[in-house]
């Protein structure tokens, strides 16, 4: 038995009030015997016996009508067995929370997780009357309610057939407390909660939950033992700008969980719907195993990619999308400053002069050779429109540099742009005072004294040194630097290091940035490395690695796609659609208080998503992305049963399994019949029955 206003049982303690008062009346009269009465005190015991068993009876029917009436207020419901026994008359509000992550597909010899729990939903939503109202959510990332509040029955069987797939992952807390909070609202003096998922322990939540009061909470597990099943799990894109002609690497990597090997298998790779390669791939359990493909692309735009797999019984994770831009030139804008523009009067090149010489030694007069295209401008130049196209925006010196103009650099970097750093000394204070802190860099950044320092042995690990053969390493490692900065890099790659142990060359990422500080001065003034064979590769080498910034975006379902706006002329907000797979449009909605502006949109399905611009004469493409499924998602071994209501944090849960008769065990764990009204007619006898003992006790 339940209570849905378990409070008001305190009115129990009413029921001792008559008790008190009788007890308070009970007074002791001296007793004084007469003679000519004594025959007659037989008799008078007996009616005074009898009198009392009728008082005794009537305090007990009065104590007996407080503590109905108390009952009847408190609202109580049979549960457990018998309450298959009664009718269920309350009007009830349910909750059906359903499992929406990519682990639910798993397929099973009577379909998909997914569609067992939907017949099980429906189940639920027969044993409903017209009058019941039904909350329906998708638990996922974030949980969604699907009909927007409480609906009836029919319309939530209708949204149950209209169930939206989805391949990310499913936050069961988050869930739970939103549910919980919902149903709290609703007037329904019943109320319940049913929680359907395979329990897959793939994102761990943390949600506090609300206290779940007269709330009856049931959890319907639908998983099994996951089979054994090979997925690709990763992937790995270029770090240097895709360029047309020039072979680059693609890698993928797979994995296997449920057994301990596996047999080979093909791997594929499509490239814009064409094939263009593939291999084998064996995986071990334990770590995955990785393969890369060697490609080389003919044209220009933007590439979408995909590596797959044979289908298994677990289909999210049998392909891996992604995008991939591939650029005619690398476009490169070379700032200078004041004191690294000009030379010095002996003639000698300045440090802006070296490092555009190294980046582009034809200077112009060969386009076809190099496959960078450099402009050079003033730092009093810079401006938002001269760095938008870029990839990479390398600063020679640092002095002029102010908060307007430093603040544009480091848009620039978040935004994916790439940004060498090459210093000199009289720029040192305005590099240091407003743009390193803009982008995450070293503190303290100080000239190092007349020291003579080299580079110290050049590790190939390195992207940067990863073509330099290891004699042209020990030449580069021999050119004697005069002028160096020390700093401390803290949690920043050190990419190089000098002779005497202090880093050379330091490299972080800010945002979806990349940077690379020189930590030298790279002209003539700073020592002999200008002059060397090897400098012209250094440049070209960093040049390339920076650019690589700009990397594709890759998002996980369940997440949320962002792209940067025009910042001069962004298009309207209305305009914005996203086109996901089978062409379904998605809302757009634009972040205006972020500079530039951005379009979100949150994708909950893998696949490759296009930003795009409606326009009178057509659609105009903004952007692409690429969607997979979460890494943490998969064939995950479930949650046990019988530790469902700890793990989830909450004791009251009852657990019915998925071969047990649904319409028996609801019964046997939802509420029965309230009895408020029985006991409130019950309560209405008693009431006449003690008025009319009380009126026979008067009369005699």
């Amino acid at each position: 038995m339940g209570f849905l206003n378990s409070v008001l049982l305190f009115g129990l303690l009413g029921s001792l009030v008559p008790l008190v008062i009788h007890l308070l009346e009970r007074r002791r009269l001296p007793q004084l015997d007469f003679p000519s009465l004594r025959f007659l005190r037989e008799l008078n015991r007996r009616q005074m016996r009898r009198l009392n068993l009728q008082r005794l009876l009537i305090l007990f029917l009065r104590m007996l009508l407080i503590a109905l009436v108390a009952f009847a207020l408190a609202r109580p419901t049979l549960t457990g067995p018998l309450a298959a026994i009664f009718p269920e008359d309350a009007p009830r509000a349910i909750a059906l929370l359903i499992d929406n992550s990519a682990s639910m597909q798993l397929q099973t010899e009577h379909g998909t997780l997914a569609e067992r729990a939907r017949a099980r939903a429906h189940e639920i939503l027969d044993g409903l009357r017209p009058r019941d109202e039904v909350l329906v959510y998708a638990l996922e990332d974030e949980p969604r309610d699907l009909g927007g509040g409480p609906v009836s029955p029919a319309l939530a069987a209708q949204l149950l057939d209209r169930w939206p797939d989805a391949d990310g992952g499913a936050a069961l807390r988050a869930g739970l407390a939103r549910a919980m909070d919902d149903l709290a609202l609703r007037p329904q003096p019943q109320r319940e909660l049913y929680l359907l998922s395979d329990f897959a322990a793939a994102t761990q939540d943390s949600a506090a939950l609300p206290p779940t009061g007269e709330l009856r909470l049931f959890a319907l597990p639908l998983s099994e033992d996951p089979p054994p099943n090979v997925g690709l799990s990763a992937l790995r894109l270029p770090a240097r700008p895709v360029l047309p002609g020039r072979p680059f690497d693609l890698a993928v990597a797979a994995r296997l969980s449920g057994a301990e090997s596996a047999d080979a298998f093909p791997v594929e790779l499509d490239l814009d719907g064409e094939h263009r390669g593939g291999f084998t791939l064996t995986p071990t359990a334990g770590a995955p195993t990785w393969r890369d493909l060697s490609v080389t692309l003919e044209s220009e735009g933007a590439i979408v990619g995909q590596w797959r797999k044979k289908p298994d019984r677990f289909t999210p994770d049998d392909a891996l999308n992604f995008t991939l831009p591939v650029a005619s030139r690398l476009q490169v804008l070379l700032l200078a400053s004041p004191s690294a523009a000009g030379g010095d009067g002996t003639g000698r090149l300045s440090l802006a002069e070296h490092v555009a010489r190294a980046l582009d030694p034809y200077q112009g007069r060969r386009p076809e050779a190099i496959a960078v295209e450099l402009e050079q401008r003033g730092i009093a130049a810079l401006t938002s429109d001269l760095v938008a196209g870029r990839h990479l925006v390398v600063l020679c010196g640092g002095g002029g540099l102010d908060a307007t103009r430093a603040q544009i650099l480091a848009d620039a970097v978040a935004r994916g742009g790439g940004l060498v750093l090459c210093p000199d000394l009289d720029g040192l204070p305005d590099l240091a005072r407003h743009l390193l802190p803009r982008i995450g860099g070293p503190h303290a950044l100080e000239p190092a004294g007349n020291a003579r320092e080299t580079l110290a042995a050049l590790d190939p690990d390195t992207p940067i040194f990863a073509d330099f053969s290891a004699d042209h390493r020990k030449v580069l490692a021999e050119q004697p630097l005069w002028q160096s900065f020390r700093t401390r890099p803290g949690d920043r790659d050190v990419l190089a290091r000098f002779a005497s142990g202090g880093p050379a060359l330091l490299g972080w990422e800010h945002e979806r940035g990349r940077i690379r500080l020189l930590l030298f001065d790279a002209g003539p003034k700073g020592g002999e490395l200008p002059y060397s064979s090897m400098f012209l590769p250094l440049l070209q080498e960093l040049a390339q690695e920076a650019a690589g910034a700009a990397r594709p975006q890759l998002a996980t379902a369940g997440g949320t796609l962002s792209w940067a706006l025009d910042e001069d002329a962004p298009p309207a907000a209305a305009a914005l659609q996203v086109k996901g797979p089978d062409d379904v449009i998605l809302p757009v909605r634009v972040d205006a208080a972020s500079f530039p502006s951005h379009a979100m949109a949150t994708v909950r399905r893998t696949g490759i998503y296009r930003l795009q611009e409606r326009r009178p004469k057509g659609v105009r493409e903004l952007g692409l992305a690429a969607v997979n499924v979460p890494p943490a998602e998969g064939l995950l071994a479930p949650i046990p049963a019988d530790s469902l209501a700890l793990r989830l944090g909450l004791p009251g849960l009852q657990v019915i399994g998925d071969a047990a008769p649904l319409e028996a065990s609801l019964h046997a764990g939802r509420y029965g019949k309230e009895l408020a009204r029985t006991l409130l007619i019950l309560a209405a006898l008693i009431m006449a029955l003690e008025l009319w003992l009380s009126q026979r006790a008067e009369q005699r």
